[in-house]
């Protein structure tokens, strides 16, 4: 990422993050009044991705939290580290073990409403078009992060129609002495889509290498909305930007082009319509997802028998390519190579959501009946033919099922298959093959800790805060 140039005020960012309500990071995030220009507020973006391009949040466990959790992706081993307990479900409210999925997306939530003051208060010079590009990204990055609370913190929207506590709401900068409480999933999803919508016309088309464009924005919209049932929006969203996006370079992968886009020297590929960046020398090190999962970097993760006999259903599925059984029984996935096969790198970058995932949008909006399922039909089809040009799926066969599956194949390693089950009460079970002992399954979302507890630290500071069920308050 480009920390060069950033105001100092950035830079230095405690490694927890955790405790919003109790210490804000009043000294390591710009305010408003540091941004004047139009150069300052694009420092100030710049700022506001890299703090998000960490280990405890998009350089690793928003996506590892969203796979070890479900049965696609395991962990090899009892460790010390976040991906083993996200593993076992071992969160507790004095210590989250899961990255900084707390802490972090607020200090992303700060360095946004600074942005969107300054310069909606009318307190930067410069070219309207370009601020408002900027304007439209911090308010992106903001839905973004109450997404991220949203889904990690409270229940699915459809397990109550979202009347159970979801994140609190935050839409300005913060005093010390404010404490907000949460509001409902369904009110966080809300905000989220307003957040989406103000952002949208405000952003560019062109493309934003390691931030969010307009299309990324639309995209993320799509998703927002079949977290929230909303299928028809989702559906309506999904399908016109892919009807847009093939007059643009945003484009599917070809299947012999398929593999190649996940190599390290091809960043910013066609599919990629937002993702986290990352260089030689600006990246999260060790912590790294790539070095998690590389069999010669922590070894930390594998893909599950149940994710292979899956492929094993099709031996000729161009994603293949991405799995290895380099050790016996073990199979690695290869969607963050290193620089050779027997080198892991630490400087990937992570996809946040590709041109595939809004084509399953549809699809799967479509199958939920909030579309045309002939079209959707087609969406899941170009999925599935890139795969394999000789298969398809048949009209008789086209069901929520059958796209939850190939959401399955096409986003491992994304951080999407434990909210996938989740959000549409699938039961995960995860048995078989080298999983642990003691490993947690027959998951759904009426599992006791199937979503993480408030921080104890957050109840010290504001007793009026809401604990999740099954967790303590102190």
């Amino acid at each position: 990422m480009k920390k060069i140039l950033l105001l100092i005020s950035i830079v230095f960012i405690a490694a927890s993050c955790q405790d919003f309500l109790v210490e804000y990071p009043h000294t390591s995030i710009v305010s408003d009044n540091a941004i004047t220009t139009a150069q300052d507020a694009g420092y100030a973006v710049n700022g506001m991705y890299d703090l998000m391009a960490v280990a405890g949040y998009y350089s690793g466990a928003i996506f590892y939290y969203g796979d070890v959790k479900g049965d696609d992706v395991q962990s090899l081993y009892q460790s010390g580290r976040d991906v083993y307990y996200c593993y076992m479900f071992a969160h507790v409210a004095n210590g989250l073990r899961a990255g900084s999925l707390w802490g972090r997306p607020w200090y992303v939530i700060r360095q946004a409403s600074n942005i969107i003051e300054a310069i909606e208060k009318g307190k930067v010079t410069g070219n309207k078009d370009e601020l408002n590009n900027y304007l439209g990204q911090a308010y992106a990055v903001r839905a973004l992060a109450h997404f991220d609370l949203t889904r990690c913190f409270g229940y699915p929207y459809a397990k109550d129609n979202g009347a159970s506590w979801g994140a609190p709401i935050v839409d300005h900068v913060m005093g010390i002495d404010e404490m907000p409480i949460r509001k409902t999933v369904a009110e966080c999803y809300d905000f989220i889509i307003g957040q989406l919508n103000k952002a949208i016309p405000l952003l560019s088309t062109a493309k934003n290498d390691g931030g969010i464009n307009q299309y990324a924005a639309r995209a993320l919209l799509a998703r927002v909305y079949l977290y929230c049932e909303k299928n028809k929006e989702a559906y309506d969203t999904a399908s016109a930007l892919i009807e847009e996006l093939k007059s643009t370079s945003y484009q599917l992968a070809s299947h012999d082009g398929y593999i190649a886009q996940f190599a390290l020297n091809n960043r910013f590929r066609a599919e990629s319509l937002f993702e986290i960046a990352h260089s030689q020398s600006d990246n999260p090190s060790w912590d790294a997802l790539s070095y998690l999962y590389h069999w010669w970097g922590y070894a930390d993760m594998i893909v599950t028998l149940d994710f292979i006999n899956l492929l094993r259903e099709d031996p000729n599925d161009v994603r293949w390519g991405l799995v290895s059984n380099e050790r016996g029984q073990q199979w690695w996935l290869m969607k963050y190579p290193g620089t050779a096969h027997n080198r892991a790198a630490v400087y990937n970058n992570y996809p946040v959501i590709r041109v595939s995932e809004v084509y399953l949008i549809a699809a799967e909006a479509a199958a939920k009946g909030g579309g045309d399922k002939t079209k959707g039909l087609e969406y899941l089809n170009a999925i599935v033919t890139r795969a394999n040009p000789a298969k398809s799926v048949a009209a008789a066969d086209f069901n929520l099922d059958r796209v939850l599956k190939e959401r399955r194949l096409e986003l491992v390693g994304e951080g999407h298959r434990y909210f996938d089950a989740l959000r549409n009460h699938k039961v995960i079970k995860r048995v078989g093959g080298v999983h642990l002992t003691g490993v947690p399954t027959d998951i759904d979302w009426d599992f006791e800790k199937c979503i993480l507890p408030i921080p104890v630290s957050q109840f010290e500071i504001n007793p009026d805060m809401q604990q999740n069920p099954g967790y303590a308050r102190e």
